[in-house]
């Protein structure tokens, strides 16, 4: 396998939604800590596999620590509940979840974009090709309502199940075989 840790990170990213809602289901709450602490454990995982792909080092390093901030973010988000604080709360949520955790993702989508480019073959670069594309779609139709003014996350209703199909592609790159063009 190319990437061991590219692949169980990006498990543990789709699996995040369906972990949350299972959650809610069996529990009755609790469905906020699941899904970001399933984020997290993936973007822990990802920001590891970024160094398997053959990606220029300073766009791997950008990436890395994108995607490292992110986990940082979703543990703050998963461990705001627990602590009780309002204020803890807000700033987890309303604070870093807003710019912050917009520039990170937009970051990670700079190293996928590379990735696509530089590393990627054959029929899972033209899914790739298409994943990414919607996502940077999605990302300009954004910011674009949000320089008219209207609220973050005014777009399209349900759009950000979107966003896990780069993280879908990059489960497909990191479970082909390990080339000899990539030792």
């Amino acid at each position: 396998m190319r990437s061991p840790r590219g692949f169980w990170g990006s498990i543990f990213i789709l699996l995040a939604v369906p972990v949350a809602v299972l959650t809610q289901v069996l529990f009755g709450g609790g469905s906020g800590i699941a899904v970001h602490s399933a984020l997290m454990v993936g973007c822990v995982l990802v920001s590891f596999a970024l160094f398997d792909f053959r990606v220029p080092r300073w766009i791997t390093w950008v990436g890395s620590a994108a995607v490292g901030a992110l986990a940082a973010i979703f543990f703050l988000q998963a461990v705001s509940p627990l602590v009780g604080s309002g204020a803890f709360f807000s700033f987890a949520y309303e604070v870093l979840g807003s710019w912050p955790e917009r520039l990170l993702v937009d970051l990670f989508l700079f190293w996928l974009v590379s990735m696509l480019l530089v590393d990627s073959r054959d029929r899972t670069r033209a899914f790739g090709f298409v994943a990414v594309a919607v996502v940077i779609c999605l990302e300009v139709y954004e910011y674009v309502l949000l320089l008219l003014g209207s609220p973050p996350g005014a777009g399209i209703p349900g759009s950000r199940a979107l966003y896990l199909l780069p993280v879908a592609w990059l489960l497909l790159e990191s479970r082909k075989k390990r080339s000899e063009k990539d030792w």
